[in-house]
């Protein structure tokens, strides 16, 4: 008696790119994620149509900021120095732009 040949399990295409959060780390599709820029002045901020040229980093919304900061995660994710002019990170624009509904 031979032994029904074994098939490889199928593999479950996602539909779309998967980026992970900043501040929780939970992989989601990028079209749910908030894109984050730098902007000239080393701030982030929102890139809603996530089409802005250069390196970004995903949110998957406010409370995912304040871990995200917690963490100095914006200085791994962008691999450059934050907030040079000022010396410090300035969220409040990002805050209430990840408040407002897309």
């Amino acid at each position: 008696m031979t032994k029904p040949a074994t098939q490889p399990a199928e593999t479950t295409k996602e539909p779309g790119p998967v980026r992970t959060c900043l501040g929780c780390g939970k992989k989601q599709l990028k079209t749910l994620l908030h894109r984050l820029v730098l902007d000239d002045r080393h701030q982030p901020l929102l890139d809603r149509p996530q089409t802005a040229p250069g390196r970004g980093a995903y949110l998957c919304g406010p409370g995912c900021l304040t871990a995200a900061i917690k963490k100095k995660a914006f200085h791994r994710a962008f691999k450059k120095a934050l907030a040079t002019g000022g010396g410090t990170l300035d969220t409040t624009t990002l805050e209430a732009d990840l408040q407002t509904k897309r």
